[in-house]
């Protein structure tokens, strides 16, 4: 049975998946499911990466093959995009990657503290209207559920093309006690956002914005040692 989508999640599926999708999804999700009874990774990989929201996975993706010693968790409630990454994802990369097609927050439940090295939060939904701001996903109590997986050392990486939601992400990590800010603008303003960082792997929802000459919003925070 499904775990039922808080309201930080949109839709759970678009429209009907294509054969080949529906093929992917049926038969490799099996493979790489997280089953919570067991361990992620039956090896102990040197690194664990975790994707919040990864969309149809092409960032999740381009950090596999760019960074061939590492594993990665990707968590998507979206039925279409989780067969989208399915259908991308090299038969040889099946040990490394896990994937969880609930809400992340379930999981994080159940994740060791100081599991992962890095985690992506990129272009998560920003529920523009104002009634529905209580909806994102970054928020003070969401934070307190995923930065004790990071760890000691460890990276979080944040995006957005939304200009309330920035300020929102801005007074939520930039004060934080256990992160530094290692890139990130200095206000809300589009006017002082920047490019990408170096080594920075776009996703769809930043190639749209950019594609509408919209600015975006690249944030990098470290989370500081004991």
């Amino acid at each position: 049975m499904n775990t039922p989508l808080l309201r930080s999640f949109g839709r759970r599926k678009a429209r009907k998946l294509r054969a080949q999708s529906q093929k992917a999804y049926d038969e490799i999700l099996p493979l790489v499911r997280i089953d919570l009874e067991k361990k992620i990774f039956e090896s102990d990989p040197s690194e664990v990466w975790l994707e919040i929201g990864f969309g149809g996975g092409e960032h999740l993706l381009a950090q596999l093959a760019h960074n061939p010693s590492i594993a990665m968790v990707g968590s998507e409630p979206f039925m279409n995009g989780v067969a989208k990454l399915l259908a991308h994802l090299p038969l040889a990369d099946y040990d490394r990657v896990r994937v969880w097609p609930e809400d992340v927050r379930s999981l994080l439940e159940v994740i060791p503290p100081h599991y992962f090295t890095r985690i992506f939060i990129l272009f998560p939904d920003p529920w523009p209207k104002k009634r529905h701001n209580h909806r994102r996903l970054i928020a003070p109590e969401f934070m307190e559920k995923v930065l004790p997986t990071l760890k000691e050392g460890g990276l979080l990486y944040v995006a957005s093309d939304d200009t309330s939601y920035v300020d929102q992400i801005q007074e939520v990590l930039y004060p934080h006690p256990t992160l530094v800010r290692e890139e990130g603008p200095p206000s809300s303003d589009p006017l002082t956002w920047s490019v990408a960082p170096d080594g920075w792997f776009s996703t769809r929802y930043e190639e749209k914005a950019l594609t509408h000459h919209k600015p975006c919003a690249y944030m990098v925070f470290r989370k500081k040692g004991s």
